[in-house]
């Protein structure tokens, strides 16, 4: 490997161009700019060039600079190289151009992360040079307060020699607090000194505002390939209203015409950042990922992991909250029912398959359900969830299995079929309302959830802790049970003022329309058995789903409602 210098620009610079990358972690002025961080090495193949990063530590490479048709035997130097010196291969920043190519070549052989923080923000040009339409008017106004204030300002292209020290002054005064200085501030700041040094063979632009002869703001930027600009360098001072719109604005009315799109970089992970680049009206992102060799394995949770699969957990499943969350983790989550699928150390997928006994056939079954099932969403689409699921499968073969299925077509590749449905009725009850009586008496749930499933022949045994956690459950989620006095009870949200009742258990059909009286007038949607005829629009909908066929899944005497 040789280091990479400025003076080999003549030998790179025909790679670069080769390759064609949209982002801007592939323009040589970024390179030289942060080089002091990344330590870049670098090697000439017949038909490619690879670089090695050595960041603190970490060795990772750049995509392969070369065309498509040699991506592979590129990609296999590296990952013998990585092997051969002992370093984990790894690309970073690969977008997902490169991704989509070399996936059908590599398989499941590699492994690929998407990483959102490291994801170019893409902007239109005009949009940024003319200030105009309904999206501009914030920043425009902006600008506009800049220019009566400060009408006599004057923007003049800025000379990396002759005005080096001005630019300098201008960053010591900005940064003056030295000692608070973040560090990667500071190293911008060399970064910018180092771009003004190789001014002369390096291709990029700058300009500065100047307000009374003092710089105020002052900007640097580059063409990158795909008719895009990278803006590498933005400063101007925070306390001028509207000097950022203007300092760009400048820019781009004196440069890179006939160019159609702004890239101003990552985010970082930081929030203020990320919330002030996405108001500035995004046309695009181009996305990044980790590409790693893939090594994965398989085993059954362990209590230390149980933090990492409960931060999975609220990652994957955004309608869940934190009461809703403690609940699950409180009250279901049961590591020794757990397993995991990880990549080293770092957890991608979780799954939990509990104990559930039904009755089947007027029988007891000893079946097993599962729940919990998530994969990263960095990482999905890779069959990950597949490998653990087959991996799992394996060791219950002998039991029946039970599952709910919100995509039920994922499910049937496992061998899953549909046993059981629910009706889903929509209605506005009309009901003549005899006497209800409303009991807070909890112990009723169980006895009255007896009494109901005697009328079916297939449906889950719920003992006294399953109602205990179920009441939790209810409060968890702001759902209310309501428990009628020898009659059954409902449980019920409301959504957008209508009556969601997920679950009615009644005594008999009498009791059952006692109960919807309770919500006369009112638009409900009901799920609920097979058995239940009212006036109302019919739907089925699929409950629960087996590894057990059944030839008569629609049949009436079938009954299971879960939730976790």
């Amino acid at each position: 490997m040789k280091k990479f210098k400025i003076e080999d620009y003549p030998l790179i610079q025909p790679y670069l161009n080769m390759a064609n990358y949209e982002g801007y972690n592939s323009n040589i002025v970024t390179m030289v700019m942060w080089n002091h961080e990344y330590h870049i090495e670098y090697e000439i193949h017949d038909h490619y060039m690879i670089m090695l990063h050595n960041y603190k530590g970490l060795q990772y490479w750049a995509m392969p600079f070369t065309s498509a048709q040699y991506y592979q035997e590129a990609i296999d130097y590296m990952i013998q190289y990585s092997q051969d010196h002992d370093f984990e291969f790894m690309i970073d920043c690969a977008i997902e151009d490169f991704v989509d190519k070399i996936k059908p070549i590599y398989k499941d052989k590699l492994l690929y992360q998407h990483t959102p923080y490291n994801d170019d923000y893409i902007y239109d040009r005009q949009m940024h040079e003319k200030l105009t339409g309904k999206k501009m008017q914030k920043r425009r106004n902006h600008y506009n307060a800049f220019k009566r204030e400060h009408s006599d300002y004057v923007y003049r292209d800025l000379d990396p020699t002759e005005d080096f020290n001005t630019i300098l002054t201008c960053l010591d005064r900005w940064e003056s607090d030295k000692d608070k200085m973040s560090e990667s501030m500071t190293s911008e700041v060399r970064g910018i000194m180092t771009l003004l040094s190789y001014h002369d063979v390096l291709d990029f632009e700058m300009g500065g505002i100047f307000i009374n002869d003092q710089l105020e703001a002052f900007i640097i930027a580059s063409k990158l390939n795909h008719s895009t600009i990278q803006i590498h360098v933005e400063k101007a001072n925070k306390d001028i209203r509207g000097l950022y719109p203007a300092i760009l604005k400048e820019l781009l009315e004196h440069h890179f015409k006939g160019y159609q799109y702004i890239n101003r970089e990552e985010d970082m992970g930081l929030e203020n950042l990320r919330k002030s680049k996405s108001s500035l009206h995004i046309i695009k992102m181009i996305h990044k990922y980790r590409i790693y060799e893939k090594n994965t394995q398989i085993t059954q949770a362990s209590e230390e992991d149980t933090q990492s699969i409960k931060k999975l957990w609220q990652i994957c499943f955004k309608d869940e909250d934190e009461a809703s969350t403690e609940f699950y983790f409180r009250y279901h989550y049961d590591y020794h029912h757990t397993y995991v699928l990880k990549h080293h150390d770092d957890l991608l997928t979780a799954m939990q398959i509990v104990p559930m006994d039904i009755i089947h056939n007027h029988q007891i079954q000893h079946s097993y359900f599962i729940l919990g099932v998530c994969t990263h969403p960095h990482v999905q689409g890779q069959g990950l969830m597949k490998e653990l699921m087959h991996n799992v499968l394996c060791k219950y073969q002998n039991y029946p299995i039970y599952l709910q299925a919100y995509v039920p077509e994922i499910y049937q590749s496992f061998g899953f079929h549909v046993s059981h449905y629910l009706q889903c009725i929509e209605t506005i009850p009309c009901y003549e309302c005899s006497q209800l009586i409303i009991s807070k008496d909890y112990h009723l749930l169980k006895k009255y959830y007896d009494i109901y499933t005697n009328n079916f022949n297939d449906y889950r045994i719920r003992d006294d802790r399953y109602f205990d956690v179920l009441v939790k459950r209810c409060e968890a989620f702001n759902d209310e049970i309501i428990i009628f006095k020898d009659l059954g009870y409902i449980i019920y949200h409301i959504y957008k003022e209508n009556i969601i009742i997920s679950e009615i258990i009644y005594l008999n059909n009498e009791a059952l329309k006692n109960m919807l009286s309770y919500f006369n007038d009112k638009n409900v949607l009901l799920y609920t058995d097979l058995h239940v005829d009212i006036d109302g629009s019919y739907q089925y909908h699929i409950e629960m789903m087996s590894n057990q066929q059944d030839k008569d899944i629609m049949d009436k005497q079938r009954f299971i409602n879960e939730t976790y």
